[in-house]
């Protein structure tokens, strides 16, 4: 074997552990969801769609999951707005603090999502003295999920041939005519993509509606709560629907963002 061979089974081995390690535990978690024994965990004793009957039995998971929506829906359309204005902004303008401005935009994915709940409950609460409820934790979504909106239409607008709208101008458009029926239709894939992506983000965060949430609960924290008590099979169950719908709407994003 030569040593170019060696390092390329070397590296491929890397990758694959690494691959395992992150998805073998998703696989298991689909494959209990569908296992007979009340344990949920191995040996499997059987399938059965039981879990999955069960689960859409149980009150305060659909509470819980109508809140999940409910907060999803108030944070994508606001958190894919003001992402999009930053993304055009900083896709259209160059000025010296550019850098600086683009890194404090997208820092929300980099700080912890507790660090930034308890940040916003300091603000809300002894600050603003507004009560929590399914807005505030909309508000903390917002906070989360922008910078996503931001990385999806800049992706699209860096991309984007500004001798379009020069064209229009030439033709007469004023600039919210060229703004309404050039600019955004072409922009329009990137826009869905980042509400999708947004949409998502939002079901599955945890950290910043711990704080900013109250006395409601949404998925991850019924989740949360569940597994605390000790793992049921309709947990699995429910982590497999999240990952089917997370996996699909991040595919529908990724075909809109490709599109030309």
């Amino acid at each position: 074997m030569t040593a170019r061979a060696a390092a390329r089974w070397l590296l491929v081995s890397y990758g694959g552990t690494v691959y395992l390690f992150l998805y073998a535990p998703i696989a298991l978690l689909v494959l209990f969801s569908f296992n007979a024994s009340p344990s949920g965990t191995l040996p499997i004793s059987g399938f059965t769609l039981r879990w999955y009957r069960e689960l859409f039995d149980d009150y305060f998971l659909i509470d819980a999951m109508l809140n999940s929506l409910t907060v999803a829906a108030i944070a994508t359309p606001v958190a894919t707005m003001v992402g999009g204005l930053c993304a055009y902004a900083l896709a259209r303008t160059e000025f010296r603090l550019k850098p600086l401005v683009s890194s404090t935009v997208l820092m929300p994915m980099i700080v912890p999502g507790l660090l930034l709940g308890a940040a916003m409950l300091l603000i809300l609460r002894p600050l603003l003295g507004v009560p929590l409820s399914l807005w505030t934790a909309a508000c903390g979504h917002v906070v989360v999920t922008t910078p996503y909106a931001v990385m999806a239409i800049g992706n699209r607008l860096y991309g984007y041939d500004r001798r379009l709208d020069a064209a229009a101008s030439d033709l007469g458009a004023p600039p919210w005519r060229v703004l309404r029926h050039v600019t955004i239709p072409l922009l329009m894939p990137g826009i869905l993509a980042a509400a999708l992506i947004v949409f998502t983000v939002s079901l599955d965060t945890f950290g910043i509606t711990f704080f900013t949430i109250g006395s409601d609960g949404t998925l991850p924290m019924y989740i949360w709560s569940q597994v605390e008590l000790g793992i049921r099979p309709t947990v699995n169950a429910l982590g497999t629907l999240l990952i089917a719908v997370s996996i699909l709407l991040l595919s529908l994003a990724q075909l809109l963002l490709r599109r030309r």
